[in-house]
């Protein structure tokens, strides 16, 4: 007995020698990125971290842990939601909790954790009562600051100044009452009430509100103001407070005034990425003209992205007398979807162009430009190139063509084992392996196969594998893989 069992270790070892032996063609990482085992570390990292936050009394950091469990579903998910719920009681949102419990009760309606979410809905709906009349005089007091937008200012006027000196009853009512004074004063053309709400956004009234008011002016489109925040202040937060409003409220020629003379490279980061949102197209391009730092004229291109203005990117990626910039505004082209004007520089004499414009098309998922590149040309890494960006965009379908039909055993290889990395057809996988006899394609079916995580194919392959070195290279990829469909096929061979 002793000795059967000792040459049953034997067996195991060797099997998974010849795994650690048959997976060094596999890139860094691959194992471990796609092992089926793996994919739910980070539930478990989130599962473990509701725990942990539990113990330590961090009601909110519990509740984002347990969300993103709930979001993921899985065997934890019951539990996870039981939990949401919980948090959310000891955060006092007993109608988000109940509606938790609900959930609960609709998709779990077998599981161990019923009775302690049945225990906890008892315990919530006592105070429930009182929490929805609280929540109701939250709403009138919320309706009759609205009302102020409509009434005399000389009469409403005094009414905001004093709920926003006490704080608008944010103890009673979560800070809704004064979120929304604030707002109203903002809304406010009289100019007692303006130069209050002035007051508060450069810092001289109610600190605590400054970044509040400072948003609530550019809602309002108020740019003069803002332009006087951002002069007289003198914290970079109210000055990226106030460019960022003067982005969204579209004050192209004020942020473009402001980032002139600016000297810190932060401000003037967020003075660019404000243009791109408010759409100051002719801008960035007079600022892109006369720029010569390259991180300045990297973020100018960036916000081409926001902007949407693939004209500039265009004129960058043909003109530029810098390499690197025109390759950079190659890759914001593709983000932008500008698939047309990349395949213009499929043939760009400049490697780093060239790769970056193959790449971009895979991010702006240009499938058909790339389909017809790949047929046209006869450049063997370009086309392994063009092989890599399926990857990005998900293009499955010319991966299986070229897998099935390209003349070159090396690019068939390589597409075969993009097919496992982007989760192709394990049924066309099993298809190349039973139908060529090419050592390198065989083998590269037998890695995507494994990379899918398709212990099932791997089995039936392995069952009816004759070649000794292939069934061999087969049963060493599923001792590695934790499955049980694996585990019961490895012990049939201990058995036998």
């Amino acid at each position: 007995m002793t000795k059967t069992i000792f040459i049953s270790f034997i067996f195991i070892l060797a099997f998974v020698s010849i795994a650690s032996a048959q997976t060094d063609d596999l890139a860094p990482g691959a194992i471990s990125s796609f092992l089926p085992q793996k994919s739910g570390d980070r539930v478990e990292e989130a599962y473990a971290a509701g725990k942990n936050a539990m113990y330590a009394g961090d009601w909110q950091k519990m509740l984002d842990s347990y969300s993103q469990v709930v979001k993921a579903g899985g065997a934890h998910a019951d539990e996870a939601l039981y939990w949401q719920a919980y948090a959310q009681h000891k955060l006092g949102r007993a109608a988000d909790a109940l509606n938790s419990i609900a959930q609960f009760k609709r998709q779990y309606p077998r599981s161990k954790w019923l009775n302690d979410v049945s225990a906890l809905e008892l315990e919530i709906r006592p105070s429930t009562a009182q929490t929805m009349s609280t929540e109701s005089d939250c709403d009138l007091k919320i309706l009759a600051v609205n009302s102020l937008m409509n009434t005399d200012p000389d009469r409403a006027l005094p009414i905001l100044e004093k709920l926003l000196g006490n704080n608008g009853n944010a103890g009673q009512c979560g800070g809704q009452i004064l979120d929304k004074a604030l707002f109203v004063l903002s809304q406010s053309d009289d100019p007692q009430a303006r130069d209050l709400m002035l007051k508060i956004a450069t810092g001289k009234l109610h600190p605590e509100l400054q970044q509040k008011a400072i948003h609530y002016i550019g809602v309002a489109g108020n740019h003069e103001a803002l332009m006087k925040i951002y002069t007289e202040s003198t914290s970079v937060d109210a000055k990226r407070s106030a460019l960022h409003s003067l982005g969204i409220s579209g004050g192209c020629k004020e942020l473009l005034t402001l980032s002139g003379p600016e000297k810190d490279a932060s401000l003037v980061r967020e003075a660019i990425h404000s243009m791109g949102i408010a759409g100051c197209r002719d801008q960035l391009r007079d600022l892109y003209s006369k720029a010569t730092s390259p991180d300045v004229k990297r973020d100018l291109l960036h916000s081409t992205i926001v902007s949407g203005d693939t004209e500039l990117q265009e004129k960058v990626a043909h003109s530029d007398p810098d390499p690197k910039m025109r390759a950079e505004a190659v890759k914001d082209l593709g983000i932008s979807g500008g698939c047309k004007q990349l395949t213009d520089f499929a043939g760009e004499k400049d490697p780093d162009v060239m790769h970056s414009a193959i790449h971009a098309m895979g991010v702006g998922g240009c499938r058909d430009q790339l389909r017809d590149l790949y047929s046209k040309t006869t450049n063997r890494d370009l086309k392994g190139d063009i092989l890599h960006t399926t990857i990005v965009s998900g293009d499955t379908e010319l991966q299986e063509k070229v897998a099935l039909s390209d003349p070159d055993p090396e690019l068939r290889a390589q597409a075969i084992k993009d097919l496992g990395i982007s989760g192709g057809s394990s049924d066309t996988l099993v298809k190349i392996y039973q139908s060529n006899q090419s050592a390198d394609v065989r083998d590269a079916a037998i890695n995507a196969l494994f990379i899918k995580g398709d212990a099932h194919s791997l089995v039936e392959l392995a069952r009816k594998e004759t070649n000794p070195e292939l069934r061999k290279e087969i049963v060493g990829k599923l001792s590695v893989m934790g499955s049980r469909e694996a585990n019961d096929y490895l012990m049939e061979i201990l058995n036998k």
